[in-house]
C-alpha cells in the first residue's frame, strides 16, 4: 500500500514538473500563409504599407500589405533593395506577395515581386 502511493505521488509530482515547463514557453500565433496576385490601389509609405485588392479574384475589399525591414523586394527578377522598391511602387500596379496573416489580418510581406 505504502509503495503505491509513492508512485502516484511521484506520478503527480512529474507531471506537475511537466505542465510547469509548458506554460513557460512563448505561445506564438499561428501565421497563415499567403501568395496573391494584388493591384495596388494606395501607397503609405509613412505607415510602412500598402493599400491593395486582390487582381484574380472577384473580390473589390482592400487589404493591407505590411512592409518592414525583413521584406525582400523583386524587380523583373532581379533583387531591389528597400528604397527603391518604395520607388517603384505606383498605384495600379500589380505585383505578387508571398507572406502571412498577422492577427490584425493584415498581409506581412515576406517578398513581393514587381
Amino acid at each position: 500500500m505504502r509503495s503505491r502511493l509513492t508512485v502516484i505521488l511521484a506520478m503527480v509530482t512529474l507531471f506537475s514538473l511537466l505542465t510547469s515547463l509548458q506554460v513557460m514557453r512563448p505561445a506564438h500565433g499561428q501565421l497563415i500563409l499567403v501568395n496573391l496576385k494584388v493591384k495596388i490601389v494606395k501607397v503609405e509609405r509613412q505607415f510602412n504599407r500598402l493599400q491593395v485588392r486582390v487582381y484574380e479574384g472577384g473580390n473589390k475589399d482592400v487589404q493591407y500589405v505590411e512592409i518592414d525591414g525583413n521584406t525582400k523586394f523583386a524587380y523583373q527578377n532581379k533583387e531591389v533593395s528597400y528604397n527603391r522598391a518604395w520607388n517603384l511602387f505606383k498605384p495600379g500596379m500589380i505585383i505578387r506577395v508571398k507572406g502571412g496573416y498577422t492577427m490584425s489580418v493584415h498581409v506581412k510581406a515576406k517578398t513581393i515581386y514587381m
